[in-house]
């Protein structure tokens, strides 16, 4: 049960705060609630419409999706989800797995491949509708980056049909990937068999730094 603990700033202010009934302040570090996030417009959704052919091997230096926040913006990305879907498929069983990366080093400015705002196959949506993006995030396609740890993240993408046959699925990431001004996340996909193409996009929120104090 929660109880009220008077504490005082350096002005001498009496502040309120919640702790527990031995005394302990109760503190919760969070990310923002997702639907208030929603709410203000801040969350928002951009597939790849160009598919990529998936590695037969651990991914290293090569990266089929690059997000970026830009060195000097003014707000922190926080990647939610990945998207993927398949294009191509070999005409035998096979799965997709999807691993990624996060950057330990600030770097150089990617390429937009991705036009993310205004309308149409490719760009951005809001999650609360009835909003263009108006945001700085840079999103890559096959970009060189920094072999930084690469790990599988949900799971794989199976497949059995010889065609086109765009299977899909949406990753919610655990650990949501926080990126502050200058860093960078990198996907790729790694196949059981060749001729595996696979497209990738993102669920972010654009946040100010205080809002993840």
């Amino acid at each position: 049960m929660a109880e009220g603990i008077l504490l005082y700033s350096a002005a001498g202010d009496p502040i309120m705060a919640r702790g527990t009934k031995a005394g302990a302040i109760r503190t919760v570090k969070r990310i923002p609630d997702f639907a208030e996030l929603v709410k203000a417009g801040k969350v928002w959704g951009a597939l790849d419409t160009t598919t990529n052919v998936a590695l037969v091997a651990r991914p290293t230096t090569l990266a089929s999706l690059t997000a970026q926040n830009p060195v000097n913006s003014e707000t922190w990305k926080v990647l939610f989800a990945i998207l993927a879907y398949t294009d191509v498929v070999p005409a035998t069983l096979g799965m997709v797995s999807i691993w990624h990366c996060v950057s330990k080093l600030a770097a150089a400015a990617f390429t937009r491949d991705l036009v993310l705002q205004g309308t149409g196959a490719g760009t951005a949506f809001s999650y609360k509708g009835g909003k263009s993006y108006d945001g700085d995030l840079i999103l890559d396609r096959g970009a060189t980056v920094v072999d930084d740890g690469w790990v599988p993240v949900g799971e794989p993408i199976e497949s059995n049909i010889a065609t086109t046959n765009f299977v899909s699925r949406e990753i919610p990431l655990r650990v949501p990937v926080i990126l502050p001004p200058g860093q960078h996340h990198s996907l790729q996909t790694l196949a059981t068999v060749v001729t595996f193409e696979t497209a990738l996009g993102y669920v972010w929120a654009e946040v100010e730094k205080e809002e993840l104090e």
